[in-house]
């Protein structure tokens, strides 16, 4: 009966270890070495971009708004840029609540299939939301 009691426990623990969502609340910006090349697993960084209701976008750790997907645009290209002079990939994650028409979305993936980025897409259901 103990076994099965600590079975049960076990799959409840890693099922909310499984859905569990992670999000980067730091303000702490981590120091990165000068010294030392990054090594193979190191060498693609993650550029997020978020998509509000009113077509706003939002980059550099939601610090920075674009309201032009033109400007969207220019702004990937330059850390494109910039990350290849760094000879690091870069990858575009596009990351909307669920109440984001889906224009808006697409219009920031046209601005990532435009320069030929690899592209992922996040819908997240806010939990203090409705």
């Amino acid at each position: 009966m103990i076994m099965r009691l600590i079975d049960i426990v076990l799959l409840l623990l890693f099922g909310f270890i499984s859905i569990s969502q992670l999000n980067r609340k730091s303000l702490i910006a981590l120091p990165k070495s000068a010294a030392v090349p990054p090594t193979v697993p190191d060498r693609e960084e993650v550029v997020f971009v978020g998509v509000m209701p009113d077509g706003t976008f939002l980059v550099e750790n939601e610090t920075r708004s674009i309201v032009d997907p033109r400007v969207l645009q220019v702004y990937l290209r330059q850390t494109q840029a910039k990350l290849a002079a760094q000879k690091t990939r870069m990858r575009v994650r596009i990351r909307a609540n669920w109440d984001v028409p889906m224009a808006h979305v697409f219009r920031a993936v046209a601005s990532c299939e435009t320069l030929k980025l690899p592209t992922g897409l996040d819908v997240i259901r806010a939990s203090n939301s409705r």
